[in-house]
């Protein structure tokens, strides 16, 4: 998948429900996304599926270049690091 024009932004996941992904960004911020019908969910490395993103994760959102309301790509680990915390 091609994201050079994509931006993408760190938090927490506050909820999932069927396509809709809330998060909040490290200002506590809520960030609300309709998630891609193609959109790739990765949970420590491993393919994923959205219902598999459990509140306080830590995540890396991919939104689409088109459009900042929709997730393409949704990323999350330890190596994410926790909105609110430096790099």
């Amino acid at each position: 998948m091609t994201t050079s024009n994509a931006t993408t932004h760190e938090g927490k996941v506050v909820s999932v429900a069927g396509d809709k992904l809330t998060t909040t960004c490290s200002e506590g911020n809520p960030h609300c996304h309709s998630m891609a019908k193609d959109a790739k969910v990765t949970c420590y490395g491993h393919a994923s599926k959205a219902a598999d993103l459990k509140a306080g994760t830590d995540v890396r959102v991919t939104k689409h270049k088109d459009d900042n309301s929709v997730a393409t790509a949704v990323d999350s680990g330890k190596h994410i690091h926790a909105a609110g915390q430096k790099a």
